[in-house]
């Protein structure tokens, strides 16, 4: 039973992050306020600019009944706010399932946040929010230092993650006919490869580099990328780190 409980409670904690989660994927690409409805812009409809209510701001539930529409105009909102919700519930059930309410749990559970977003994010605009991989960073720092109690394996797993994140950008950017986007796309992914040097021990961060490298050689040779069907791959990196998450944690 207290399992029980504490499964309901992860969720709903998911849930309201999922919801805010939802509003900084939508405007940060957009350079729009992410201060919300109580120190900046009201949510807004954007095809009927009707404010929405508190009440239709509920997570997951809210869906359930509008069906994915506006309750003014009913104009359909987009699936991704769904799947930010639902996304950030299930990692906040998982990691709890793995850590209980603990210190663990809390880091885990806003680093996987953040990620969410970036998914989001690279899905509709194919990019990064700096903010964001700041975000991650930040909380990855601070679960490290906890852990080994000292800044020295840090800065070592940084270096790694620069020489790493070196080889990542001269493979999949110069060496080949460019599989991303452009320059600010492979550098945002570039950036999350360090991000991940810091966030995981040198033998997970091995075996994550060596997943992403695989992925994307696969999406290389079967989709032969070109500047015609040039594509977001942040999945590519973000599904292994959330898997290395929860199989190779830090915190063991």
């Amino acid at each position: 039973m207290e399992q029980i409980i504490g499964v309901l409670l992860a969720a709903a904690f998911g849930a309201v992050f999922g919801s805010y989660a939802t509003l900084f994927a939508y405007r940060l690409p957009r350079g729009e306020s992410c201060f919300g409805r109580y120190f900046g812009q009201k949510s807004r409809c954007p095809q009927c600019n009707t404010i929405i209510r508190t009440r239709d701001l509920v997570p997951l539930i809210n869906w359930l009944f509008t069906l994915g529409k506006c309750s003014k105009c009913r104009a359909k909102i987009p699936l991704t706010h769904l799947f930010i919700e639902f996304a950030t519930t299930a990692l906040f059930v998982l990691f709890y399932l793995k850590f209980s309410f603990s210190q663990e749990f809390v880091l885990y559970a806003l680093i996987s946040t953040g990620v969410v977003i970036l998914l989001a994010c690279d899905f509709t605009h194919k990019n990064f929010p700096q903010p964001v991989l700041i975000f991650i960073l930040m909380i990855s720092l601070a679960a490290r230092v906890l852990h080994d109690g000292n800044v020295i394996d840090v800065i070592f797993s940084a270096a790694i993650g620069v020489i790493f994140s070196a080889i990542f950008y001269q493979v999949f950017y110069k060496k080949t006919s460019g599989i991303f986007v452009n320059e600010s796309q492979s550098l945002d992914y570039t950036k999350f490869i360090l991000i991940s040097s810091v966030q995981f021990d040198l033998q997970s961060f091995f075996f994550y580099f060596f997943a992403v490298m695989l992925i994307l050689t696969i999406i290389l040779i079967l989709k032969v990328p070109n500047k015609k069907n040039r594509d977001n791959f942040g999945y590519s990196l973000l599904v292994p780190f959330l898997w290395a998450m929860l199989f190779c944690p830090l915190f063991t």
